[in-house]
C-alpha cells in the first residue's frame, strides 16, 4: 500500500456508514408503510363482507370492528392502537356498503430526517347488500 493512501479506508467508512444506515432505515419505513397498507386493505375487505351479511347496522358495525381488531393485531404498535373502521354508506338492501379503515403509523423510532412524524393511511372496500335479504330497523 502506498504511503499516500494510508487511512483512506477509515475515511470511506466514516462517510459511507451514515449513508448506508439512512438507506436501511428508509427501507424499513417503506416496508412498514406497505405492510400496514396491505393489512388495512384486508381489514376493510373482511369488514365489508361481514357487514354485508348482517341484518342491522349495529351488527354490521360490530362485524367491522371485529375484522379490524383481528386483522390489525399483526400491525405495528402505533397502528394497532389507532386502527378504526366505519361504515361510510347507508345500510339499504341492494345498495353498496362501503367500509373505511384508518390507522396512524409512527416513524419516530426509525430516526429518519423528515419522516419523524406520523402518517395516516386509509383504505376502503365496498360490498353489496343482498337486495332480497331482510334488514331490521335501528331499534331491532
Amino acid at each position: 500500500m502506498k504511503r499516500t493512501q494510508r487511512g483512506t479506508m477509515a475515511l470511506e467508512m466514516v462517510i459511507l456508514a451514515p449513508v448506508l444506515l439512512m438507506l436501511f432505515m428508509f427501507l424499513l419505513a417503506c416496508g412498514r408503510y406497505f405492510q400496514t397498507g396491505s393489512l388495512l386493505e384486508s381489514a376493510a375487505r373482511d369488514g365489508a363482507r361481514g357487514a354485508s351479511q348482517s341484518r342491522s347496522l349495529a351488527e354490521a358495525q360490530g362485524r367491522v370492528n371485529d375484522a379490524v381488531t383481528s386483522t390489525m393485531g399483526q400491525a405495528v404498535k402505533s397502528c394497532k392502537e389507532s386502527a378504526a373502521g366505519s361504515i361510510t354508506t347507508g345500510f339499504n338492501p341492494g345498495e353498496a356498503l362501503s367500509v373505511e379503515v384508518t390507522c396512524t403509523i409512527n416513524y419516530r423510532d426509525l430516526g429518519l430526517l423528515g419522516l419523524g412524524g406520523d402518517t395516516t393511511i386509509t383504505k376502503r372496500f365496498t360490498s353489496s347488500l343482498d337486495p332480497y335479504r331482510g334488514v331490521r330497523g335501528a331499534g331491532s
